[in-house]
């Protein structure tokens, strides 16, 4: 498994309220954290492991451009927001796990953390939605899409919550339709 990125700690930075103090030590895990299983889960296996071998080649063009710099860098950034709530608020150390404070802030609360995390999770199920929309409009660009060749493989999930619904209509318009269940 490669151990690559598709957005960096400065892209993360640069395109959020992160300060430039934060450590990139609390940074990177969550991008590959939310890589593994939201962006992976969101596309599959085969089309996830492709992205990546291209990223790390230097390869990365064209159509798989696009869909990592358009749909899947702002995906990822929502996810690392709402993943990176708890590892910013809390320290891990050896003998307890204690909150971060300093003479000029105070931490949040548990309500307040919550509304935070919220916010920022339907941020990121907005930004997995486009991703799905965009994959199954454009499928015939991504044959790795919904491809799958070994048993412990992930084939795209969908974050609808909902049932769809094949209506019969032709390749070129939408033919899925979803209803809440």
């Amino acid at each position: 498994m490669i151990r690559a990125l598709f957005i960096s700690e400065k892209f993360l930075k640069d395109h959020t309220a992160l300060d430039e103090n934060i450590d990139m030590k609390k940074i990177r895990p969550t991008i590959y954290q939310c890589q593994i299983q939201y962006i992976q889960s969101l596309i599959g296996t085969q089309l996830y492991d492709d992205l990546l071998a291209k990223v790390v080649a230097g390869t990365l063009a064209g159509n798989d451009l696009i869909l990592v710099n358009n749909y899947i860098a702002d995906c990822l950034t929502y996810w690392c927001m709402y993943e990176l709530q708890i590892p910013l608020l809390f320290n891990f150390r050896n003998k307890s796990t204690a909150t971060n404070n300093s003479e000029h802030s105070q931490p949040i609360t548990t309500k307040e953390l919550d509304r935070i995390e919220n916010r920022y999770k339907h941020k990121a199920d907005y930004f997995s939605k486009r991703i799905e929309l965009y994959l199954l409009a454009n499928a015939n660009l991504y044959p790795l899409y919904m491809k799958s060749n070994a048993i412990d493989e992930e084939l795209p999930q969908s974050n609808s919550g909902g049932t769809s619904l094949y209506l019969g209509m032709g390749e070129t318009e939408c033919n899925r339709f979803l209803f809440s269940t």
